[in-house]
């Protein structure tokens, strides 16, 4: 009986999200360094994600998805090295000095730093009968660096930055509205899902740009 519940609530909950209204998000590409990278030589260093706590792990796995596939055993994540002589976090944009360091105390050719924000959490993931007239934002930002430890130089950089809207829609030829619950469901992503959502598209900007 118990098991027929969940599948009701879970069918109940399919129903919901394909009838009801996705809000969907976009992402914005700022101004960066997007030459790209030659994957195919060297030893690379994962650096520890600066990011909330609560998405830190997802992102790490995502991460080291991508820069498994791309090169292979020749990418380490900064907590399975040892000997490693590195401050636990690196600032973004470092200049030569603090590159050389890196080289100095990793010995690794390229390093990857990786920094996330939730800019915004105005809304719920889901919202039941919204008020037309209320607006709000959910947003997050991901910037992503790689130096070439040898030439002391950031090779790649790029920042993106990840919305989802919700506008006040109140209109003075407003008609009634209908009072299913599937018409007055609006799904919003959060701003973990979007820093997912961000990362992603940094990817793939980076792999259409590299040599593999």
């Amino acid at each position: 009986m118990d098991n027929f519940k969940s599948m009701y609530l879970v069918f109940g909950f399919v129903f919901l999200f394909i009838f009801s209204s996705c809000q969907s998000p976009h992402y914005m590409f700022m101004i960066g360094q997007r030459t790209g990278v030659d994957f195919t030589s060297g030893k690379w260093l994962l650096n520890e994600l600066d990011c909330p706590k609560n998405s830190k792990d997802k992102l790490t796995e995502e991460s080291l998805t991508f820069f498994k596939k791309n090169l292979g055993d020749r990418i380490f994540y900064i907590h399975d090295v040892k000997g490693l002589l590195v401050t636990r976090k690196i600032n973004l944009n470092p200049n030569s000095v603090k590159i050389k360091e890196l080289k100095d105390g990793t010995g690794f050719d390229f390093f990857i730093n990786i920094s996330t924000k939730k800019n915004k959490s105005d809304l719920s993931s889901v919202e039941l009968y919204p008020d037309d007239y209320s607006s709000g934002k959910n947003e997050a930002s991901v910037i992503l660096e790689i130096y070439d430890l040898n030439l002391q130089q950031i090779i790649y950089s790029q920042n993106v930055i990840g919305i989802t809207n919700k506008a006040n829609t109140k209109s003075m030829w407003e008609t009634e509205k209908s009072s299913k619950l599937a018409d007055n469901v609006v799904f919003y992503k959060n701003s973990n899902a979007l820093m997912t959502g961000a990362l992603k598209k940094i990817f793939k900007d980076l792999k259409k740009r590299s040599i593999k």
